[in-house]
């Protein structure tokens, strides 16, 4: 009698241990996307700063960086490559250089590239304006938290 009782007090253990880690959510995957090959190229434009007004400035999206400079071959020491957070650059790169890539475009045609540091989205969006391809890049300012827009060429 004991030995049954021990036997079933196992099995019911072991069944509700089997439920339970069935149940268990399974571990979000962490995937990485490449900037999209409509916003990667060279970009020519002006950037609105609160500061300084408009500044000349050139971005270099590739598939997995976003190179963010002066368009003054004069200033190219302020030139900052950022980098997709995949595992070759998590390593040897510091989070303030890292940013991730939306997985689709939102609902406007606009993707997210969020710096991980800073945790502040920019969206960007290829489109014509002013009869040119454009790259338009829509942001808040960390400021004055205004919406800014502006738009970038190739050339």
């Amino acid at each position: 009698m004991k030995f049954s009782k021990t036997l079933s007090f196992l099995a019911v253990t072991l069944g509700v241990g089997i439920i339970a880690i069935e149940a268990q959510p399974a571990a979000a995957k962490t995937t990485t996307h490449a900037v999209p090959t409509t916003l990667q190229g060279t970009w020519f434009g002006k950037y609105h700063d609160d500061l300084f007004g408009n500044v000349p400035v050139k971005y270099r999206l590739t598939k997995y960086s976003f190179r963010q400079g002066s368009s003054k071959a004069s200033e190219k020491a302020d030139a900052r490559t950022y980098y997709v957070n995949i595992k070759k650059y998590q390593q040897t790169k510091s989070k303030s250089y890292l940013f991730k890539v939306a997985n689709k475009a939102n609902s406007h045609g606009y993707w997210k590239l969020t710096l991980l540091s800073q945790n502040q989205p920019v969206y960007l969006k290829h489109v014509k304006h002013n009869g040119k391809t454009a790259l338009k890049m829509y942001y808040k300012s960390s400021d004055t938290h205004k919406a800014q827009t502006s738009y970038f060429y190739h050339q």
